[in-house]
């Protein structure tokens, strides 16, 4: 029973039994509420006359904000039928730029198809700031690899080799067979994953260490200096896809590679919307 839509159908038929009728309520039942909450608040807000139920004449400020609480209440159930059905929706998504570059303009394409009304926020970041934004519930799902994903649910969608990028005219780039041994002590630049991931764990097992000139936050930028001379980098052969950059691109002889998926939080029930999304994505990898 919602007392403050009893009293608002009080106050318009200024009458019991037809705010009764209007609600399928008893009579007694919309009596009941309207003296509940006369007690609580400590006034009268009603005086019965040969004209019905009459507000008092300084109910009117009270009456404004009960009608506000009722118009916030059906928009909070309005927000909440949202989110749990797939005729409206809202997922933020985060992913690595090589994701959001190759994989994502496909796939929002035809998931949209699917189902026009629901809407999407886009987060292009490095996996540290992914990691904090979906553990701290900014993000509802992120494309990511498996190794970062250790603490999420994660869903396996493709294999992703990692590549040696260089400049045209980097000594490296003569070579046609290149090991891991071949980066070791070479000016090199750092890019948004940093070391706590792939790149850091291939290094340490094999004891290279690069002379790091430059952290970079945003993967474009790290082949634009490295173009430049700069130094060379380790990236996704993924984001080397129909890249405007002259740069030199090798494979390892070790062939050191990835896998790709969606993750989301494992303490948050995703939304019908988000669990579909995923479900799609996983069904989009397997095409």
């Amino acid at each position: 029973m919602n007392r403050y839509e009893i009293i608002k159908a009080v106050y318009k038929t200024k009458n019991i039994s037809r705010a009764a009728s209007e609600l399928n309520y008893t009579q007694s039942a919309i009596s009941q509420a309207i003296k509940n909450f006369e007690n609580e608040l400590g006034i009268q807000l009603f005086k019965r006359s040969k004209n019905g139920m009459e507000a008092m004449p300084y109910t009117q400020e009270i009456m404004n904000c009960i009608n506000d609480i009722c118009e916030s209440e059906k928009k909070i159930y309005k927000i909440s039928s949202n989110l749990t059905s797939l005729e409206n929706g809202y997922i933020r998504i985060g992913s690595v730029q090589s994701i959001s570059y190759n994989w994502l303009p496909e796939i929002l394409c035809m998931f949209s198809s699917a189902y026009p009304n629901i809407s999407f926020e886009l987060t292009v970041a490095g996996f540290d700031e992914l990691l904090y934004k979906i553990k701290n519930n900014k993000l509802d799902c992120i494309f990511i690899s498996e190794y970062v994903a250790a603490n999420l649910n994660f869903t396996a969608v493709g294999k992703d080799e990692l590549v040696l990028v260089t400049p045209l005219n980097h000594q490296l780039c003569n070579k046609i067979s290149i090991s891991i041994e071949d980066i070791h002590e070479k000016n090199f630049i750092l890019s948004a994953d940093g070391l706590n991931y792939e790149t850091g764990a291939i290094f340490r097992q094999h004891n290279i260490k690069p002379k790091i000139k430059y952290k970079i936050d945003e993967d474009f930028t790290v082949l634009k200096m490295v173009e430049k001379g700069f130094g060379i980098t380790i990236l996704p052969k993924l984001l080397m896809k129909n890249l405007p950059f002259n740069v030199c691109i090798r494979q390892f002889n070790e062939h050191y590679s990835r896998i790709l998926g969606i993750a989301c939080s494992k303490n948050i029930t995703p939304s019908p919307a988000t669990i579909k999304f995923i479900d799609y994505v996983k069904k989009w990898g397997e095409l």
